[in-house]
């Protein structure tokens, strides 16, 4: 009996629970809202009109962030009271209408949690059943500020949709800056591109350097693009902190470019280009020294001329080298760099070679030998030794030298005598003399008989040879009694004598080097003394004119 009597009013405890519930439900979420909407605007004004640097978003996100967690708490405040029992919906009704707790007790009565006589129960289950139509539960219970809480939220969200609709791209941004990205917000005036020295910058990472060798030229490119300004700003700042700021004009043979630039940069600077309505971040680049490059030459000479060096090794850049010798070539670095470009000169024509790294050194690299453009070299060869390094410096200028070919010269040889009329069974003695730079091999005496009556012939006459000599036999002088009995002479012919002498070239294309010929008249015994006599009056008359010159001497005037 009590069960129907009391169903209807419990049933509308829970309603007003519920609905209770749902009210501070609802104002600690739209509170939250409000907090959260307010701190993003806040946040995105003041980035956008100070374009702050991601330190400074940060320590605003970091300051804002306590007072964002205070409000959203406060906002969640409004949930106390969440999950109250029927019996304290039931107190709260009492205290609105006045009731001196019969609500109450009926409820406990009815739940079994009240002790007392059946009659006292019975009497205020009746009492409140009756009640319940003279009461209104939900007196005092007002949910319209909770519509207007929600009325206030979808306004935020359709200004923040129409924001996003009409600018996309700034909301783009401003999450993009929330998470410290390199970012900037849409501009009339765009900063496309920055290049140093030719090298990008990379503007959505300001903190990445561009790198620039020491002592080098600057030259800063900028392209803009949208609404071009006709002047752009570009500000720099040194070590020390000092300031300076220059103007530039839109390029004569560029449109939308400006170029900055500097003869020679000696410190590292950070800079900030200004062109119309956009500015870039504060961008940095570094003095690096340049790469040094030194080469290594080194010569091994044809196996005739082994030890003997012209020129010494590894010494310069320059190196002189004998005729068919292989020369090795290398590149030695202070960093890695990317393989060095070789260039080799033979007159007008000009060959490009790679060169690849030395597995026994770091940081050098060698001519590959199976190529061979300097091996057997016969001509001089001028070379050129560029190479970039990872941050695209390279020396100061390229390494050039020059491979000189040392011509092997021709033999040198004289041949001299006294007497030039003889008879044709004599044995004329020949002064001779031949010299070479690396060596001898043969020396012959030629005869080349000439006779009035018939052809020319010729007779070789073999010296003496130095073939095996160790070590090489480089000059050789003396007397040589040529017997001419041999060649079949006779009395009128003419014979005229060269000495011939070849050098050593271990079979590589020797050369002959000839002396001035000697010329022998073959003659009769009379012709002979004849000859011997005009010889001795010659030899007196020299030593008397000698004798007078002495006896000259010192005599007054």
């Amino acid at each position: 009996m009590s069960t129907s009597k009391l169903s209807s009013l419990k049933s509308q405890l829970t309603q007003l629970r519920n609905a209770r519930d749902g009210v501070r439900l609802a104002t600690a979420l739209t509170s939250s809202f409000f907090w959260l909407a307010g701190t993003l605007v806040v946040w995105f004004v003041l980035d956008y009109s100070l374009n702050l640097s991601p330190l400074h978003r940060g320590l605003v996100m970091a300051a804002s962030m306590p007072v964002l967690v205070y409000g959203i708490s406060q906002a969640f405040s409004a949930m106390k009271g969440w999950g109250a029992s029927l019996i304290d919906t039931a107190i709260s009704v009492e205290h609105r209408h006045g009731i001196d707790g019969d609500l109450v007790a009926a409820i406990q009565f009815e739940q079994g949690q009240a002790v007392g006589s059946a009659e006292l129960r019975s009497a205020v289950v009746d009492y409140v059943a009756e009640l319940k139509n003279e009461i209104n539960i939900f007196e005092g219970f007002d949910s319209k500020p909770t519509r207007n809480r929600f009325l206030g939220v979808g306004l935020i969200v359709v200004l923040a949709i129409g924001f996003c609709f009409l600018a996309p791209r700034h909301v783009s941004a401003f999450f993009q800056r929330l998470a410290f990205y390199h970012v900037n917000y849409p501009t009339k005036t765009q900063i496309t591109s920055i290049q140093i020295n030719g090298q990008p910058v990379d503007l959505s990472n300001p903190s990445q350097p561009v790198t620039v060798g020491y002592g080098s030229a600057l030259e800063l490119q900028i392209a803009c693009d949208g609404v071009v300004p006709t002047n752009c700003r570009v500000a720099l700042r040194d070590v020390k902190g000092e300031q300076t700021e220059a103007q530039l004009s839109q390029d004569a043979d560029a449109d939308q470019q400006f170029t900055y630039a500097l003869d020679r940069l000696i410190q590292p600077i950070q800079y900030q280009v200004f062109a119309g309505d956009t500015q870039t971040p504060e961008l940095s680049i570094e003095i690096i020294p340049l790469p040094a490059l030194k080469v290594e030459l080194a010569a091994t000479p044809p196996d005739y001329a082994i030890g003997i060096q012209l020129s010494a090794a590894n010494s310069s850049t320059h190196m002189a080298v004998l005729a068919g010798s292989n020369v090795s070539l290398k590149a030695i670095a202070d960093r890695e760099l990317n393989p060095p470009s070789l260039i080799l000169r033979h007159g007008a024509e000009e060959t490009t070679y790679s060169l690849s790294a030395d597995p026994k050194q770091n940081n050098s690299w060698q001519l590959d030998s199976s190529s061979g453009p300097l091996n057997n070299v016969q001509e001089t060869i001028a070379y050129e030794l560029t190479a970039i390094d990872q941050h695209g410096l390279q020396p100061a200028s390229p390494i050039r030298g020059t491979i000189r070919v040392v011509p092997d010269r021709v033999p040198n040889a004289s041949l001299q005598t006294i007497h030039h009329i003889v008879l044709p069974t004599a044995s004329p003695v020949l002064r001779y003399r031949a010299t070479d730079d690396f060596g001898l091999a043969d020396l012959v005496l030629r005869l080349d008989i000439r006779r009035p009556d018939s052809a020319s012939r010729t007779v070789e006459v073999p010296m003496k040879s130095f073939a095996d000599a160790k070590p090489a036999q480089t000059s050789v002088e003396g007397e040589y009694a040529l017997d001419l009995s041999q060649a079949a002479l006779e009395v009128g012919d003419l014979v005229q004598v060269t000495l011939q002498v070849t050098d050593f070239r271990g079979g590589a294309g020797e050369m002959i080097g000839k002396s001035d010929p000697v010329h022998l008249e073959i003659g009769d015994e009379s012709t002979v003394l004849a000859a011997i006599a005009e010889a001795d009056k010659q030899s007196e008359q020299m030593l008397s004119e000698l004798i007078q010159q002495q006896l000259g001497l010192g005599e007054s005037r």
